[in-house]
């Protein structure tokens, strides 16, 4: 059989290499691919049979491209892998033909590489001429599915053990503590010195390792430093296990990044309580990812076990180029980088991280040796949000970190809100929050109220899916909302397919005006909108202007609205009633407030419940 060209692509090395190394063990040609643009060139040369993509590229979407190259090339059977399980539906629906949940073991990663060939090759094949029954599928060509999770992430109700690698030259240790980890359920695998326990470290990838300290080739530490030192492997908990006992050597240990420190002769209780304590840390539902990103492997392993020690889910790397790696894949909540560092020092990686939209307010806290106002200002230019001087204590920077995560939290859920609530109503939230008392408050005030419809929403409501009719208005809702911020309004709330809004500020004619504005714009949008829809859409607006009661209004103990009422509001209601379809009216005392500023003609007056008389309306066509 010819060997196979598989393309691999991923934003960073870091979860991928298992991969490459499977696919090469199964006599494949590996083509590694960073960006979509190598990507897009390799597919349409037709020089590969399978790709294999990462869910999040470099600054792009892995899906996306999927999407674009599975209907671009279908004879090209798409993969995609991710350490986000939920991703998978997703893929699938962009084109996948399969999926792979990362990181991966050894074993695992060969299986998820010999059902991806398999499939890719049941793709390859022409159809049938005829209808035939399908041949029974051999026992490597079932569908890929999740694949066994890492050592950070086990898999949920699959009953698989833990596997942890054993280093010692003392055979009578591997009988002896090897014997007790099986008898407790774990899998054991063996290395005899710190060399050959680097190499089954980087194919395997255990879930945990024990170490001895004094070994032949290369001694505990050095191969402890090493494992940290690698992106791929410094995640995996490490625990010495020694007949050295001293402080100097305890301390040794924990500089090269060891989790912990266990001394020979060990207390069988003692050693399983450790490794549940160290595997259940790794396993359990943590709090805000926080990346480090720092070239000293001491000051690095005492951020990283500080922070770990709080719950925060913390990875690191040895420079600024790893760490922005390291941020792009996880969105953290918080960096945390040394100004000083090879290949990219803090402050790059902090102009890296900010020309990218969704990083753009991730905290970042700046470690230096040279706390000088130019330093924090040239730190200040390039993004940085605080600074720690060194030396330090870890327990100032988790400090820090609480009080830095704390702070984004807030200005999430600030975000969020406005999505969900007006800005006075989230003003007037702030507001009660610093007052005594649960005091319902409420003002007078001038506003111009505007209100607007879509023409025939009801009917459409009984004719149309219902899919498609909250797809549609929600597309309404995107394209004409942001006039109203143009124009200095606030969206007051959405009542179906009704929008109300408020305009007020220091000058009463400049907000009616705003007012005026939104409507037009939004009358003149609706033919772009319309284009190419099978049912198109018909608005009408009505604006009035006067003295409303703003304030909370609802139950002070259950939910309360920060709204206008009033005789003038139901004024503007009553204009949009009214209104011609596809037209603005406003009454009579917006028009007085603008009639040199618009070009407005009289029309039929309009009845209001309540009022003896009926109020002078004017449609509106343009403004002065």
């Amino acid at each position: 059989m010819a060997r196979r060209t598989v393309l691999i692509a991923s934003g960073s090395p870091l979860f991928s290499r298992p991969l490459v190394r499977a696919f090469s063990d199964s006599e494949c040609d590996v083509v590694p691919a960073q960006t979509p643009d190598e990507i897009r060139k390799w597919v349409a040369a037709g020089s590969v049979q399978l790709c294999v993509i990462q869910d999040e590229l470099r600054g792009a979407s892995g899906l996306d491209l999927v999407q674009e190259l599975s209907q671009a090339h279908p004879a090209v059977p798409m993969v995609v892998f991710s350490r986000d399980a939920t991703a998978e539906p997703t893929a699938k629906e962009r084109g996948a033909a399969g999926f792979i949940k990362v990181p991966l073991r050894g074993a695992a990663a060969m299986e998820a590489a010999k059902s991806a060939l398999a499939n890719a090759a049941k793709a390859s094949e022409p159809p049938a001429a005829t209808p035939a029954p399908a041949p029974a599928a051999p026992v490597d060509a079932a569908p890929i599915a999740a694949a066994p999770t890492g050592p950070d992430e086990p898999a949920e109700g699959s009953g698989e053990p833990h596997r942890i690698l054993l280093v010692d030259d003392s055979k009578v240790i591997h009988t002896h503590v090897g014997g007790l980890l099986s008898d407790a359920g774990y899998e054991v695998i063996s290395a005899m010195d710190g060399l050959e326990g680097l190499n089954v470290v980087n194919a395997e990838l255990p879930d945990l390792i024990i170490s001895d300290v004094e070994m032949p080739n290369m001694d505990g530490f050095e191969m402890c430093y090493q494992i940290k030192e690698d992106p791929e492997t410094a995640e995996i908990p490490l625990l010495i296990l020694s007949s050295r006992g001293g402080g100097v050597d305890i301390d040794r240990g924990f500089d090269v990044g060891a989790n912990d420190y266990l001394t020979k002769p060990v207390d069988e209780q003692d050693l399983l309580s450790r490794l549940e304590q160290t595997l259940g840390v790794e396993n359990k539902g943590k709090r805000e990812k926080i990346v480090v990103a720092e070239d000293s492997l001491v000051q690095r392993n005492l951020i990283v076990q500080g922070l770990e020690h709080q719950g925060f889910d913390v990875r690191s790397a040895k420079n600024g180029e790893l760490g922005l790696e390291l941020v792009l894949e996880d969105a953290p909540d918080l960096i945390i980088t040394d100004s000083d560092m090879p290949v990219m020092d803090g402050r790059g990686l902090t102009r890296e991280v900010r020309k990218h939209e969704h990083l753009k307010d991730v905290p970042v806290v700046m470690l230096t040796a040279t706390d000088t106002v130019k330093e924090r200002a040239k730190g200040k230019h390039a993004g940085v949000n605080a600074y720690l001087a060194k030396p330090f204590v870890p327990d100032k920077v988790v400090v820090i970190a609480e009080r830095m995560i704390a702070a984004y939290r807030l200005r999430r859920e600030a975000a969020a809100m406005q999505r969900y609530m007006s800005d006075s109503a989230i003003q007037a939230a702030a507001n009660a929050a610093h007052s005594e008392g649960d005091d319902m408050h409420a003002e007078r005030r001038f506003v111009t109220t505007f209100f607007t419809d879509i023409v025939g929403f009801t009917p459409m409501t009984e004719s149309m899916e219902a899919e498609t009719l909250v797809t549609m208005l929600n597309e309404y809702f995107d394209t004409m909302t942001p006039f109203f911020k143009e124009n200095g309004g606030i969206i007051d709330k959405f009542i179906g397919d009704c929008i109300m809004a408020v305009f007020y500020g220091e000058d009463d004619a400049d907000s009616a005006l705003g007012a005026v504005k939104t409507g037009l714009l939004m009358t003149q949008g609706l033919p772009a909108f319309n284009e190419g829809r099978d049912v198109p859409i018909n608005i009408r607006v009505g604006i009035n202007s006067g003295e409303v009661i703003m304030g909370d209004i609802g139950a002070a103990a259950v939910r309360r609205d920060h709204t206008v009422i009033g005789d003038h509001v139901s004024i503007a209601e009553r204009m949009e009633s009214s209104a011609e379809h596809g037209t603005v009216y406003i009454s009579q005392y917006t028009h007085d407030l603008i009639s040199d500023r618009v070009v407005a003609v009289e029309g039929e007056p309009v009845a209001v419940k309540g009022k003896s008389e009926p109020v002078r309306a004017y449609r509106v066509d343009d403004t002065a």
